[in-house]
């Protein structure tokens, strides 16, 4: 695909999570001033043509963990984001994610069957599963998985059935 180097901003490596963050959300805003990505009918953020992100093994999508308080970040286009004291990664946040005309997440490998089914089938709470909070408002989701994520919804050809050993 070819893409015209404007176009791509990557996340500035050496910099701090926060400054890196800050960096990249200033890079996004003069891409939107500069009109080379549009500004989305619902929201002020900026409407990506694609969002791709995979399904990671905690329930994550980008660096959006399980009740992490940066799900509930409304007005920060990127965020940094701590795991844990050792590690930082920049992070677009979901009104910008659920504002692309195109998401499509990927789960694959075993250690994301339960996650994935926990994320379609919706049992657990919302905010444990941040692949459930991806929604574009006028957008399109399309989920792609392989059979070892996808396992758990089989099992001797029977549909998966819930029990309460599967909690």
């Amino acid at each position: 695909v070819p893409l015209l180097p404007a176009h791509v901003n990557p996340v500035s490596p050496g910099l701090s999570g926060e400054s890196a963050a800050n960096s990249y959300e200033f890079a996004i805003r003069q891409q939107l001033k500069s009109r080379t990505v549009q500004v989305s009918r619902s929201t002020d953020c900026p409407r990506f043509d694609l969002i791709l992100l995979s399904l990671g093994s905690g329930g994550h999508v980008a660096s959006l963990y399980p009740n992490h308080p940066v799900l509930e970040e409304e007005s920060q286009w990127v965020a940094c984001v701590s795991k844990d004291a050792s590690c930082e990664s920049v992070t677009l946040t979901l009104p910008v994610i659920n504002a692309a005309a195109n998401v499509t997440i990927v789960a694959s490998g075993l250690d994301t069957a339960r996650p994935f089914m926990d994320t379609m089938v919706g049992r657990k709470p919302i905010r444990s599963h941040p692949a459930q909070m991806v929604l574009p408002l006028d957008g399109n989701l399309v989920w792609f998985a392989d059979a070892s994520a996808a396992s758990l919804f089989l099992r001797a050809n029977e549909p998966y059935a819930t029990s309460a050993t599967d909690s």
